[in-house]
């Protein structure tokens, strides 16, 4: 890792106004007296984030506990509710985090300085899924993934295969490895998300980046979801190469499967390559964007840890966000996690991310498809249903009828 040389609703009924006049002083369960909470939700982080904190707590004679919570967008629903908003957060940046933002709970970091130094293709992800207000940004994003194509670099050099640049240079590596008995793709469609990754990927070039503004068309319904008919007519295409067990096998067994070479690609975002080489760490690793009919690729990205607090911080809070935000603090997470600094400048050297990196340097990323949809509209289900039978239309009208229905019962309430 180099430095600067080289990387969904909140509750329903419940009013902003309702949450935030508790939220100063917040009482903080889960660390001892004296100490101040750090709301976390990174499992395989823990001891990275426990070290961080010690070192700081040393140099500034400070109490940072931390408070792993794996169910974390509960957990801190309930914390809401309770007026006791834990007083460090770290948050994904997915729709969850768009609806508590658009609550108004969350502080204003805009002013702050600490955007400055972020990548501004990645500064404009998490205000795109929600802000307390017009102007604001309500997190900082610490650390991001990359979602486009893994790839297996061992049978791509035995079969002479070079990372595809078109869509049709991709059927026909897919068609190659057919030929020979290779599976072109591993698949674990029994866990409903699994075809999210896919259809972002896919929507984030038809869309030519402009992900954010599709949807926000879509939520005034100055279009429908018949619109991405050809990213369905994709993810349709490609899925009917690979494992013949797609349906019996989830995200985790997808993850070995690979890992064990039974397939030369997998279509998932950066945030699986930790998992993958904990199957097999002699495995070689490679990403390419999810390429396009012709032209240059989007790579779409979210934020995987967004780092947030309460309207208004704990004395500290700021100046720890600061310290987490600096180059060796941000370094040592993305090395350990595979994942993208957030600041500009800053770069992964993981041979497993060089090729998508670039598109983090070249500001060619967008937001993920899925992040824009609310709870209340079971995507996943329904595209689940989608890739077994195969019925674009009727995934799309159910689609569009779901959508709407969320979108006006949000729209009521508010």
């Amino acid at each position: 890792m180099n430095g600067h040389l080289s990387r969904r609703t909140l509750l329903s009924g419940l009013t902003a106004a309702a949450l935030l006049a508790p939220l100063a002083a917040c009482s903080r369960p889960g660390t001892d007296a004296g100490s101040t909470e750090f709301f976390q939700f990174k499992s395989e982080a823990i001891s990275l984030f426990n070290e961080i904190c010690a070192t700081y707590n040393a140099q500034h004679g400070t109490n940072i506990v931390q408070n792993f919570q794996a169910d974390n967008v509960t957990a801190l629903r309930v914390r809401l509710v309770k007026g006791s908003i834990p007083p460090l957060i770290t948050i994904n940046g997915d729709y969850n985090y768009g609806s508590l933002a658009r609550s108004g709970v969350f502080h204003d970091f805009a002013p702050s300085g600490l955007l400055d130094p972020v990548n501004p293709s990645i500064a404009q992800i998490l205000p795109t899924l929600g802000v307390g207000a017009e102007g604001e940004v309500n997190g900082l994003p610490f650390a991001n993934n990359g979602s486009g194509m893994i790839y297996n670099r061992e049978i791509f050099d035995q079969y002479n295969l070079e990372p595809p640049r078109t869509w049709d240079d991709l059927i026909a590596i897919a068609d190659e490895l057919s030929g020979q008995g290779v599976d072109p793709f591993y698949w674990g469609f029994r866990d409903n998300w699994t075809g999210a990754p896919m259809f972002s990927s896919i929507s984030g070039n038809f869309l030519d980046g402009q992900v954010a503004a599709w949807y926000e068309r879509r939520r005034v319904q100055e279009t429908s979801f018949e619109e991405l008919m050809p990213v369905l007519d994709k993810m349709h295409q490609i899925a009917q190469y690979g494992n013949s067990n797609k349906y019996e096998i989830g995200y985790n067994d997808g993850n070995q499967g690979f890992a064990q070479g039974r397939a030369a690609m997998y279509v998932h975002g950066t945030y699986a390559i930790p998992a993958i080489r904990s199957y097999n760490p002699d495995i070689q690793i490679g990403t390419f964007a999810t390429p396009p009919d012709s032209g240059e690729a989007w790579v779409v990205s979210g934020v995987d840890v967004a780092l947030t607090c309460g309207t208004q911080p704990v004395d500290g809070a700021i100046d720890f966000f600061s310290y987490l935000m600096e180059e060796q603090n941000m370094a040592a997470y993305c090395d350990q996690q595979v994942a993208f600094p957030t600041r500009e400048g800053m770069t992964n050297d993981d041979p497993a991310l060089e090729g998508l990196m670039p598109y983090f340097t070249g500001q060619r990323l967008t937001t993920y498809s899925d992040h824009n949809f609310p709870q209340g509209v079971n995507l996943n289900n329904y595209m689940q249903q989608f890739l077994i039978n195969g019925d674009a239309a009727a995934f799309v009208r159910t689609l569009d009828t779901q959508y709407d229905r969320v979108i006006g019962r949000i729209n009521s309430t508010m």
